[in-house]
């Protein structure tokens, strides 16, 4: 069926090409109109199979198929691919975001920057399952792309505050500078790949664990360090993970003191940073 409607879609360009065939061959002779018509439908049936042959190669669906061309430059996305192979689930979510966006006239990079708030939700649901090295190396990029919004505005830092809340479209597009792109997108990976092997109860061997008592102590320690810095109001909104808007206390003040809590706990040794991360990041 679709090679009949690929042949009546294409047979202008069959016939052109038989016809210039025929011509080009017989120019200098005399042939009946039979022989003619014969010579003609044999080139014709053959440009049909070679063009049909070359449309069912990936080269040429890249040309002639929009939604294989968009398929394979999605799955050549490490994000994007990692994502896919580690959860069907959240590929279709991912999906669902990124073909709205690419509807709406923006490129497959750019679109993938706009997924940001939507991949730190899936990356953060799977957090529990990495190991601590990974904790860490999120706990960073977390802290280094604050710094980039604080720089810019507190505004857009503080509405980053809270791992759900999309930050404005607009703004997104050029909040963050293309190293941190790439760090962040990096980063996903390492996550997606990292949990998908606590799920198989494949941990590290450097995976230390930490008791809950001696968590719950450094976490008063450091939001001690915070108190110290800020005043108890900001560590309390802080510890209470609301930021609402208007916000209760300065913008700017808590993003900084957000920054301070991750750099705080980051400087810990890994099982015990790790273990304060994943109570706030998650």
């Amino acid at each position: 069926m679709m090679f009949l409607a690929f042949s009546l879609l294409f047979m202008p360009v069959y016939a052109t090409l038989a016809g210039f065939f025929v011509w080009v061959s017989n120019r200098n002779q005399w042939l009946e109109d039979r022989d003619l018509l014969k010579e003609f439908l044999l080139i014709m049936i053959a440009c049909m199979l070679l063009i049909w042959g070359a449309s069912t190669t990936d080269t040429g669906r890249m040309y002639l198929d929009p939604q294989f061309r968009l398929q394979t430059e999605l799955d050549a996305n490490p994000v994007y691919a990692t994502i896919k192979r580690f959860s069907e689930e959240d590929q279709k979510k991912l999906d669902e975001f990124l073909l709205l966006q690419l509807s709406q006239g923006k490129t497959l990079p750019e679109a993938l920057v706009q997924a940001r708030t939507l991949l730190v939700e899936l990356a953060n649901y799977r957090l529990g399952f990495a190991d601590q090295k990974t904790h860490l190396l999120w706990a960073q990029v977390t802290v280094d792309s604050l710094k980039e919004l604080q720089a810019k505005d507190a505004n857009l830092c503080y509405q980053a505050l809270p791992i759900t809340q999309p930050l404005d479209q607009q703004a997104l597009t050029h909040a963050y500078s293309a190293a941190n792109t790439q760090a962040f997108q990096q980063a996903v990976i390492a996550l997606y790949e990292s949990a998908n092997q606590g799920m198989r109860h494949d941990r590290p061997s450097g995976d230390k664990p930490v008791e809950f008592n001696a968590a719950a102590l450094e976490y008063r320690v450091v939001q001690k360090v915070v108190e110290e810095e800020f005043g108890a109001a900001v560590a309390e909104q802080l510890a209470k993970r609301k930021f609402p808007e208007p916000p209760l206390e300065p913008r700017a003040q808590m993003c900084a003191a957000k920054i301070l809590q991750l750099e705080a706990m980051l400087e810990r040794p890994q099982a015990m940073a790790s273990r304060l991360l994943d109570s706030v990041l998650r």
